[in-house]
């Protein structure tokens, strides 16, 4: 310190002291494992000098990341000090033989790694596929282009390509029922006053009143003959509306004349795009959601409204279009497998005031389509501080884990046990609650992902006592309710499942963490039960399949899986060509880094930046603190230490698994629901906040004992029907 004007003291050569400070870290990290190794020769118990207390600084430090109230400003450690940034989960990077390169993180789904997007399989010429739009049309649609050439001849046959009025109000009758469940649709008077009777009531394209309506009707027509159950899923009039609505999007440039009916035209048009995607890429998904962020931001979409002292009808408009554009582009970037476009530090929208659900007695409820909006909130977040640059810290992921299972449902889309008679409105609902549990599943299944994987590659005969053990845990309980859950779904409304691509994408994603445990811990406790889910997840899609057209896409690539675990137990010596390779399920389920280039077909791990080396005994047994696992978590895992049990027994096991199934189901927490958390109170949540609005179920560390209640109706209940 130097005196410096007004006798001031200043910090000199700051250069020097952080080079000193460097020196002594480096010193005493070198100090510590030498006295790590030294003491685990003689005991199991680490050094009292060793606490988490002493060797790591303070949650409440000034510099700690919770330090912080609100989670978007919280500072990741540096990768130097981290010792969970050694593990080796950057994702998969595709090069084709002219240098067109793809990269898709860990999050990325996994019928887009199996098949990577440079593998372009030969397709019959577009006038063949639609026979009904004339080639100038299609022509002009170019898929797989962004700059479409604008032709003014184009706009009447265009036009004139609307159907009968009285099948467009069919199908937008359609639009409005499944929106309530899959997108959040106009309300039923913009709908009908403002874009369907003006483009009706016009003769002429330039009679339109708005610029872009043409295309948002023909994108509202493609989403809903997806699930017109009187045509075949996936029929071709769905593609021919959603070419129209690509087209007629150019008639008039965006860029120049951007109105709220553009952006929501080119949401839905990226909802159609992931509803109907079959071909397993999500880049024109990325690229047209890219272009509505920037268009939403050219209207001033994310910022409040009442700023400008619109009417309330159109700040409502407002916030509902860009809410559903930031969930959209939360979603698909996460399932792509990439950073988001929308950044939350621009944002000062507030959720509409509206959106609620009015229940018995007038009670209201938050609606579907707020909890997903508020959930993808927090997504952001969760993708910000898990699949940054900078590694988190585990503790960092088990903060995370709680937020997500602490995020409260609303009681109307709580799992229900009732024996419903299945009419329309009910298969809504019951789409709708298996959409929000796999939202939240899928979540924790791919922020415990690249732990998981390290577990399997250390210590494999002992996985719950791997110092991610957690993540073990997490990852097979998630990957089990999604299964569970698909199947119940598949054989209750099989006609709505079959046209729902994501959720047989996200079976085939738990499916691969079960093959995972099978194969890699056969002599794992977990194994046996895991290799039961495969069975159960093959002959879901086996069953779906003559029926199903994302069940026959990934029959294959599930077959695959399900022949890869039995392998592991019928014949563990026997080396199957055909079957998955260890280095592609490890690309697959736990993210590895990976290079696929055309000159060398087969995938190649990348030199990842650092070598990570088995923990020793002792640093094995040391876990996570309690205090840091949610409960849910602590309760799974003294079930299977319960339920231990030699490797697929042949004699006196169906007991046992019945059991153990049932633990696995009924266990809860007093005054907790199946999320892990007090269901929603109807108040409004704070925007930039994921603390749990009430206390846990049970106490840090001492997790209450399991409330055991009637078997068959919270297994029911659990898997949300």
């Amino acid at each position: 310190m130097t005196a410096g004007k007004g006798n001031r003291l200043v910090l000199a050569n700051t250069g020097e002291l952080h080079n000193r400070i460097e020196v002594m870290s480096a010193r005493i990290r070198e100090l510590e494992e030498a006295l790590r190794q030294m003491h685990s020769e003689n005991s199991d118990l680490p050094h009292p000098l060793l606490a988490d207390s002493i060797t790591v600084i303070s949650h409440d430090s000034p510099e700690s990341p919770s330090s912080s109230n609100s989670p978007e400003h919280t500072l990741l450690p540096s990768n130097k000090d981290n010792p969970d940034s050694v593990i080796d989960a950057f994702g998969t990077l595709t090069i084709g033989t002219r240098g067109e390169t793809i990269f898709m993180s860990g999050t990325a789904r996994s019928e887009y790694l199996i098949q990577p997007p440079l593998k372009q399989q030969p397709k019959p010429p577009f006038s063949e596929t639609f026979p009904r739009l004339s080639k100038e049309i299609l022509g002009a649609w170019l898929p797989g282009t962004e700059n479409v050439p604008f032709d003014n001849g184009l706009r009447q046959p265009v036009f004139s390509y609307l159907p009968p009025l009285s099948e467009a109000i069919r199908l937008s009758e359609i639009y409005l029922e499944w929106g309530k469940a899959l997108w959040n649709p106009l309300t039923r008077s913009e709908l009908f006053d403002n874009v369907l009777g003006s483009v009706y009531r016009a003769n002429c394209y330039e009679a339109i009143p708005g610029p872009h309506d043409l295309s948002l009707l023909f994108s509202i027509f493609s989403l809903a003959t997806l699930f017109d159950f009187d045509k075949p899923s996936y029929a071709v009039e769905a593609q021919e509306y959603h070419i129209l609505s690509q087209v007629s999007m150019h008639f008039t440039s965006p860029c120049t004349e951007t109105s709220v009916h553009t952006v929501i035209a080119l949401v839905h048009i990226v909802q159609y795009l992931e509803l109907s995607d079959l071909e397993m890429d999500s880049s024109k998904s990325y690229v047209f959601i890219g272009l509505g962020v920037k268009l939403g931001y050219r209207i001033g979409l994310h910022l409040s409204s009442a700023r400008w002292k619109l009417s309330d009808a159109v700040v409502q408009q407002r916030s509902s279009a860009f809410w559903q554009l930031f969930m959209m582009d939360t979603w698909i970037s996460f399932y792509a497998g990439r950073p988001p476009n929308v950044s939350p530090d621009w944002v000062d929208a507030p959720y509409p005031n509206d959106d609620f659900v009015v229940i018995d007695k007038g009670k209201k409820e938050m609606s579907g389509h707020m909890w997903t909006w508020q959930f993808s909130r927090l997504l952001h977040h969760v993708m910000v501080n898990a699949f940054g640059a900078k590694t988190p810290t585990y503790s960092t992921i088990l903060e995370l884990d709680r937020k997500i299972r602490d995020f409260p449902v609303p009681p109307h889309l709580q799992p229900r046990c009732d024996d419903e008679e299945l009419t329309d409105a009910v298969v809504l609902v019951n789409v709708q609650r298996l959409l929000l549990l796999t939202n939240k599943e899928t979540t924790l299944l791919n922020i415990h992902r690249r732990y998981f994987t390290q577990a399997l590659q250390d210590q494999p005969n002992d996985l719950l006592k791997h110092k991610y053990g957690p993540s073990v845990m997490a990852m097979y309980r998630s990957a089990w309710r999604v299964i569970e859950s698909h199947s119940q779904a598949a054989r209750r409304f099989p006609k709505a499942i079959e046209r729902l691509n994501l959720f047989w994408s996200h079976a085939l994603s738990a499916a691969i963490v079960m093959c995972m445990l099978v194969n890699r811990a056969p002599q794992s406790s977990i194994a046996s039960f895991s290799l039961r889910e495969l069975d159960v997840v093959y002959e879901v899609f086996q069953k779906s399949a003559p029926n199903s057209k994302p069940a026959a896409v990934l029959l294959d690539s599930v077959t695959k899986v399900w022949k890869k675990g039995h392998d592991a137990v019928d014949r563990p010596h026997y080396d199957d060509q055909s079957s998955l390779s260890r280095a592609e399920l490890d690309r697959l389920g736990g993210g590895k880094t990976h290079l696929i280039s055309q000159a060398s077909p087969t995938p190649s791990s990348a030199t990842p930046p650092s070598v990570h080396s088995s923990p020793s005994e002792a640093e094995s047994c040391r876990r996570a603190s309690e205090f840091d696992i949610h409960p849910r978590i602590m309760q799974d895992m003294r079930v299977f230490d319960q339920f231990e049990q030699p490797l697929f027994m042949t004699n006196g096991s169906a007991d046992s698994s019945e059991s153990f199934y049932q633990e696995m189901s009924d266990v809860q927490f007093s005054g907790s629901s199946i999320y892990g958390a007090e269901v929603y109170s109807g108040h409004p949540q704070v925007l930039n906040t994921f603390h749990p609005a009430q206390p846990y179920g049970a106490s840090y560390g001492v997790p209450e004992a399991p409330v055991l209640d009637a078997a068959w109706h919270n297994f029911v209940e659990q898997l949300g029907f």
